[in-house]
């Protein structure tokens, strides 16, 4: 066990400072029979690093196998690279959410960019059939949306950054405009339900939460 000559308290665990003046501690002779103050917590991806490996095994297993089974039988297309690009980009939205994990709000803004990028691009690399903006960007951004304020209501968020999130994937959302305006879209219905609610989100934020909105820009903004 260790004392603090200047606070006169003792103190355990491995710490060399004094938790309260941070001053260097000194070894009064006495054993640590009560073990470290705090307790040694894992971080997540050590306590479910079982879970993970599993994933990572049936992850490699699905892409090997439809590797194979399309060697096999090529008549039908590389279909496996389907399976492959879906699994990549499976990782990388779960990569996205967890290492904004702390963050609920910036975690669900953040998947909604890297749903949107990766699905545009496969769109893309496929021969652009207009579908991941017809549909997977406009609900994407609607789901984001309920998403927020169903996440802010159960964990009772902070309000000023769920303003703040939530007025980003607004605005996020009425990007289908700008499809709609350029003659990009083959299905309309989606991308206008998409900026009506847009629309309707970021009046009722004005409306009610006007004065908040106001404090949290100047206070992001530096104003």
């Amino acid at each position: 066990m260790k004392y603090c000559a200047k606070c006169k308290v003792t103190v355990t665990g491995a710490g060399t400072r004094c938790p309260l003046c941070q001053g260097g501690l000194q070894e009064n002779g006495e054993p640590d029979v009560r073990g470290a103050i705090f307790p040694n917590i894992p971080d997540t991806l050590h306590k479910h690093s079982l879970f993970f490996r599993i994933l990572i095994l049936v992850s490699v297993a699905a892409v090997v196998i439809c590797g194979v089974i399309n060697l096999i039988l090529p008549e039908h297309g590389w279909w496996s690279l389907f399976v492959l690009a879906g699994v990549v980009c499976g990782w990388i939205s779960l990569a996205v959410a967890f290492h904004y994990r702390r963050n609920v709000p910036k975690s669900i803004l953040y998947q909604v960019v890297v749903v949107c990028v990766l699905t545009t691009l496969w769109d893309y690399w496929t021969g652009w059939h207009g579908w991941s903006i017809d549909y997977v960007i406009p609900i994407t951004c609607v789901v984001a949306m309920l998403v927020l304020a169903i996440t802010a209501r159960v964990f009772k968020l902070n309000l000023g950054s769920f303003i703040m999130y939530f007025t980003i994937s607004a605005l996020f959302a009425i990007v289908p405009v700008i499809f709609y305006v350029r003659g990009m879209l083959q299905v309309v219905y989606p991308s206008l339900i998409c900026v009506a609610g847009s629309i309707i989100s970021l009046a009722a934020l004005i409306l009610f939460e006007g004065d908040n909105m106001r404090k949290e820009l100047k206070r992001r903004l530096h104003l």
